[in-house]
């Protein structure tokens, strides 16, 4: 028995993303996602739209059908 598990290479969040800090949020996404940890990918709010910065995903955590990351802001090219 398996389970659907999505690979990403940037973040979209949506407008979903939850400010824990200055520079760290807390982004909560239907199914299960994989990303990359440890590593600068470029942060979007939209699919559609250019990337305003990147960010680096320090946790992340799967369960009851979603995956809730927890990023930290590393640089911004605009503001979105």
């Amino acid at each position: 028995m398996g389970f659907k598990m999505e690979m990403n290479w940037e973040i979209i969040t949506h407008k979903q993303a939850e400010r824990l800090d200055e520079r760290k949020f807390e982004l909560i996404k239907d199914g299960y996602q994989m990303y990359p940890m440890d590593t600068a990918l470029p942060i979007h709010t939209y699919e559609d739209k250019e990337a305003f910065g990147k960010a680096v995903i320090v946790k992340v955590e799967w369960g009851s059908g979603r995956t809730t990351m927890y990023y930290e802001l590393v640089s911004l090219t605009s503001v979105n």
